[in-house]
């Protein structure tokens, strides 16, 4: 029989994929048999197909997982998500190493190669080939992963991040720093603490031709005046008590981008020795009078609005003038609702991967109140909010009010939080806002729905929950058991809202032992009385 792929160049593998010619059936028969792990997921990351093999090393069955997300069948417990990575970079990852959770509590450690699924140029989906490894995972075993990267990000010598947004205003300051990442330009960021200004400092780093460069950052505020400027400029032996030879930030960063966070409240007298070093280009250590060339990026930002910065006399104009080549403001989450949804998706798929939970969305009045919370700590209060609720998340697929903690449940409802003493203040909670329009929240999301002109309270909510509880303890003598069945939801799920509303079933158990009380009611029923 003559060799169908002789010997030769590169070129004899051309039509290779045409000879094989396997056929969608004769394809799925051998992945059904095939000795690893197969899973594929499609454009929305659901899984399509996963095989016998696959199936035995999580020990769940195939329909079971079949139309699950890729998050609950490799969830992984120390490690990127790899098929989430390839489908969105479509870019394979061979050979990559982590232990992975399912949706059943399994813990598996495993290898994995991963490829992309594409028609034409475009991702359709992931393939994904597991291999489980005997013994447990390791941190000290030297397990050479190769290095993944999240879409449309450079590596550098940090942690890579996303930019999540859809906000107009929002991508109109990630265009300009994109577009001026290139240029030596000082660049100015300005925005409310926890909107994400660092992240814009790294984005300039990671599109700029001194992406494998050093990046360092330095927050003003939290270096004292005395021990700044040594930090930022470096210091000569002997020029003041215990002195030693060290070069600066700026040094350090020589060739690639410092980033100086709240720079309005550098000191003073700081600030003119700064305008100077970036003006020439040269920095000089404390103690010395031979300078040091510098060619880095600069970036800056500030914590209010460069008007309040200036006239509030904590920046000086003439290094504001001078660092202030590209200006560049951040809108606060408040005004940017249009990318509230967005952002809670990505960050309740980062926390489930990272907790192995499996919590796909939130509930729709939670929703209700979380869109009419104006989020003074912006995108970082969000994320720790869903981080906190997801971790109180057992088996539920739905963040509900009962994962919220009793801060947020008081802010969210725009009620004041009651003071130690027990008295609540006058006025509307912290980050309280009125309730905007409905037409201002194009959520592709279910909302819960409130009469015209009714603006829902979230207290008022818990009040009629915490009664429905009483008196289904009450109707059932404190069996809590039987109060579970009654309100459709687990012994488990019962016990903890009781928990958090202070019930004790004890009273109604007493309760019922009264001459009056429903057993003895109802045991006189049965024997005929």
């Amino acid at each position: 029989m003559p060799n169908a792929f002789p010997r030769g160049s590169g070129r004899d593998l051309d039509n290779f994929p045409d000879s094989l010619a396997f056929s969608q059936e004769s394809l799925k028969e051998m992945f059904d048999h095939f000795p690893l792990g197969v899973i594929m997921t499609d454009t929305s990351g659901r899984v399509v197909y996963y095989n016998d093999a696959h199936s035995k090393i999580d020990g769940i069955e195939v329909d079971e997982m079949l139309g699950r997300r890729e998050y609950e069948a490799l969830a992984p417990i120390n490690g990127p998500n790899v098929m989430d990575i390839c489908q969105k970079t479509g870019q394979p990852i061979l050979g990559y190493i982590y232990p992975y959770k399912n949706f059943k509590g399994r813990v598996v450690n495993a290898a994995y190669w991963v490829y992309p699924v594409c028609t034409g140029n475009e991702v359709k989906g992931s393939l994904c080939f597991t291999q489980p490894l005997l013994g447990e995972f390791s941190q000290a075993r030297a397990y050479k992963n190769p290095a993944v990267q999240w879409p449309g990000l450079v590596p550098i010598r940090m942690p890579a991040s996303n930019i999540v947004g859809q906000n107009p205003e929002f991508l109109k300051a990630v265009f300009r720093v994109k577009s001026n990442a290139a240029n030596g330009f000082p660049v100015l960021i300005s925005g409310e603490t926890g909107s994400g200004k660092e992240l814009l400092a790294k984005l300039t780093h990671q599109a700029s031709p001194r992406r494998g460069k050093p990046y360092l950052a330095l927050n003003c505020a939290a270096i004292p005046a005395n021990l700044l400027e040594g930090l930022l400029f470096g210091t000569t032996k002997g020029s003041f008590t215990g002195a030693i030879d060290r070069p600066g930030l700026m040094a350090e960063a020589n060739g690639g981008t410092l980033y100086l966070d709240e720079l309005d409240s550098m000191p003073l007298e700081l600030q003119p020795k700064l305008l100077r070093t970036i003006q020439e280009m040269k920095a000089f250590r404390v103690g010395s009078s031979v300078p040091t060339e510098l060619d880095l990026k600069l970036v800056v930002s500030i914590g209010s609005s460069p008007n309040e910065a200036l006239s509030s006399g904590r920046l000086r104009p003439d290094l504001f003038y001078r660092v202030a080549v590209v200006l560049v403001n951040i809108p606060p989450l408040r005004k940017r609702p249009d990318d509230l949804g967005l952002l809670t998706d990505y960050f309740l798929n980062k926390y489930n991967n990272l907790l192995g939970k499996q919590a796909i969305k939130v509930d729709p009045a939670l929703w209700e109140v979380m869109r009419k919370y104006s989020w003074p700590g912006n995108v970082r209060e969000l994320e720790h909010m869903l981080a906190g609720s997801l971790s109180q998340v057992k088996d539920e697929l739905v963040i509900g009010l009962e994962h919220v903690h009793e801060h947020y449940l008081y802010a969210l409802s725009c009620a004041p939080v009651p003071g130690q003493d027990g008295t609540v203040p006058e006025g509307p909670a912290v980050g309280a806002r009125p309730a905007p329009a409905p037409e201002a929240f194009p959520f592709p999301r279910e909302a819960a729905k409130a009469a015209p002109g009714e603006t829902p309270n979230l207290l008022a909510r818990l009040q009629k929950e915490e009664a429905e509880l009483r008196k289904a303890l009450a109707d059932n003598c404190g069996n809590v058991s039987h109060a579970a069945r009654v309100l459709g939801i687990s012994r488990q799920l019962l016990s903890y809202r009781l928990g958090r509303f202070g019930i004790d079933p004890k009273p109604f158990r007493r309760e019922a032992l009264n001459a009056d009380g429903p057993v003895r009611r109802a045991k006189r029923r049965r024997e005929g009385v």
